[in-house]
């Protein structure tokens, strides 16, 4: 059976990861391009895919829009410099105190390693 596109929504590849290993556990064989793509993801991600959700989840909680998580968790920023840019979905641009905690979440769920 062919796979086929149910829904489109804006997540971090560790959720996209996640769904890949679903579909394997359950037999689905995946195209090669799918194969391909969970390489990738593998060398970029840096979230716990374990994790991934409740992370998601806590970022909407602090009102942020869905493209907007999915690229704190993908590009991971270190600093309040670096998170400010990647606001530009959002209407207004929250405070540094709820930036402070998208830092601190960030941090818990994927912890840096390394430079």
């Amino acid at each position: 059976m062919p796979l086929e596109v149910l829904e489109y929504k804006d997540v971090p590849l560790a959720m996209v990861k996640k769904i890949i290993e679903e579909e394997k556990n359950k037999g689905v064989e995946l195209p090669e391009l799918v194969k391909l793509f969970e390489e990738y993801i593998d060398k970029v991600n840096k979230c716990d895919v374990e994790r991934i959700e409740e992370l998601y989840s806590k970022l909407k909680e602090l009102g942020f829009r869905s493209e907007t998580v999915a690229m704190m968790i993908n590009i991971r920023p270190r600093i309040l410099d670096e998170l400010r840019i990647l606001l530009v979905f959002e209407p207004t641009v929250p405070d540094e105190d709820v930036l402070k905690k998208v830092l601190e979440l960030l941090d818990e769920y994927c912890p840096l390693t390394g430079g």
